[in-house]
């Protein structure tokens, strides 16, 4: 049904709009849609049910990255595009609402591998924004979504600087979270749900501010609540803020039941969180993930996760048997799923001392983890990467332990030992060591190590490392 054009119709943000816009972002997606659909009955001549929508279909592709789902929900995207562009343009939601669902369906796209196609979408995104601010240059929606942009083009590695440029993108992180921090004073902010969340989101793995992202955490301006995607947000901040047990309490006490959308990450979280701990129950929630999730992401690495479980506890057998498993699943999308996908196909066994110190430190047990460490005998590996990785556990470990000295030493001798081998662990020893120069501000130091860092092969989470590296030459250039 086309809407019809009158002005104070076209784009309402009623309270049935705002309902359900509120219960989507809780993950209740049944009780969000059908408060669409009866806005659309009662009001057939408001767009706005056709944008919020949209955003159900995106949180439900993030969640569950199928590529049948994304394959059904593609031509939904072009139907409400041509909704809203039925609709006349005296409103500030109409080229809004048009880019912002351009900008969702980019993400989408980046996520499938669609990247070129995705480029095209930020492109139409980013200029449909820019001549909105235009004509409506107090409307405080257009600043969240340029925020964004503003701040993803300056976390753009400087291979891709002059495609970007071309194509009339520029931005800082800097001035992009300075742009949604603005909008964020704003108690009455329409869409402040959503911007809250990209805020700390964009701290925490951007501008590398664990700090105040666990901040906003801790002061509840993410309600937990009957909010299942705020328990994610908070779980998720824990985990990048060397809060392991915090990732169990939050995820033990999440909410359940036929009223949410299906998050079976979330036992996969929470069990990778247990196995930090050592804990037995890790395997129980690895596996519900396992039986229960319908996407691309994490399941490689779940069961590389049992793999290691099983390792520790001394059992080869189970560990190769799920190792194994490994090589019969088709995709790797995440760093996590192509690092477990190496480790299989190279059929070598970690060390079982370095793996359950790398454990215990990935769960913030440090002291357990260095007295594994200092209880083994360097002299005694064989292999070139467990001896590369023995120095690069203990750096990571101190520098956990904010023994900063031994840490610098420890790096420092990683990225000797491991220049020559494309091993991770020197790249991301030079992540890490330019980290604690970047504190020191010692510039010129840091600079070196995260160039460094991009420029060394690596042989696992190479995108994360370089995007960690461009995120700190960003830093360094305020």
């Amino acid at each position: 049904m086309k809407c019809v054009v009158l002005s104070a119709q076209q784009f309402d943000f009623n309270s049935n709009c705002k309902q359900a816009y509120q219960s989507i972002f809780k993950l209740k997606m049944n009780d969000g849609v059908a408060m669409l659909e009866k806005e659309k009955k009662e009001n057939p001549s408001n767009c706005m049910p056709y944008f919020i929508e949209n955003y159900a279909d995106f949180l439900k592709l993030f969640i569950n990255d199928n590529r049948k789902l994304y394959e059904s929900i593609a031509p939904k995207v072009e139907a409400r595009l041509n909704k809203l562009k039925s609709a006349s343009p005296k409103s500030p939601y109409y080229l809004y609402t048009q880019a912002d669902i351009h900008l969702q369906w980019a993400f989408c796209k980046i996520k499938f591998g669609d990247n070129l196609s995705a480029i095209f979408e930020v492109k139409k995104a980013h200029s449909l924004l820019l001549e909105n601010q235009k004509k409506f240059p107090d409307f405080k929606p257009n600043m969240k979504s340029l925020g964004l942009l503003h701040t993803i083009f300056g976390a753009i590695p400087d291979k891709y600087k002059f495609g970007a440029k071309l194509l009339g993108f520029k931005g800082s992180i800097e001035e992009g979270l300075k742009e949604l921090n603005t909008i964020l004073k704003d108690e009455q902010f329409q869409f402040k749900e959503e911007t809250i969340i990209v805020y700390t989101l964009l701290l925490l793995h951007l501008q590398k501010d664990t700090k105040n992202a666990w901040n906003i955490i801790e002061k509840t301006e993410i309600p937990l609540g009957d909010n299942l995607l705020n328990y994610f947000i908070a779980a998720t901040v824990a985990a990048h803020t060397e809060k392991n047990d915090k990732v169990i309490s939050i995820l033990s006490a999440k909410p359940n039941g036929i009223n949410y959308y299906p998050f079976p990450f979330l036992d996969f979280m929470l069990g990778n969180a247990l196995l930090n701990n050592l804990d037995a129950d890790a395997v129980l929630y690895i596996q519900k993930f396992i039986a229960q999730n319908k996407g691309r992401s994490y399941q490689k690495e779940a069961y590389r996760k049992l793999a290691w479980h099983y390792l520790i506890q001394g059992d080869v057998a189970t560990y190769k048997k799920y190792m194994a498993h490994i090589l019969t699943i088709k995709d790797a999308p995440t760093d996590e799923d192509k690092a477990a996908q190496k480790e299989a196909e190279k059929k070598i066994i970690p060390n079982k001392e370095l793996l359950k110190a790398r454990v215990l430190s990935d769960g913030d047990n440090y002291e357990q983890a260095l007295a594994v460490m200092n209880a083994m005998h360097p002299e005694k590996l064989v292999s070139s990467r467990d001896k590369i990785e023995y120095y690069y556990r203990k750096a990571r470990i101190y520098d956990a332990l904010d023994m900063e000295q031994d840490a610098v030493k420890n790096y420092l001798y990683t990225i000797q030992k491991g220049t020559s081998y494309d091993y991770y662990f020197a790249a991301n020893a030079c992540i890490k060591v330019a980290a604690i120069f970047e504190k020191q501000h010692k510039i010129s130091n840091a600079t070196q190590y995260y160039k460094k860092a991009m420029a060394l092969d690596k042989d696992e989470y190479a995108d994360s490392i370089d995007a960690e590296a461009k995120a700190g030459l960003n830093r360094l250039k305020k």
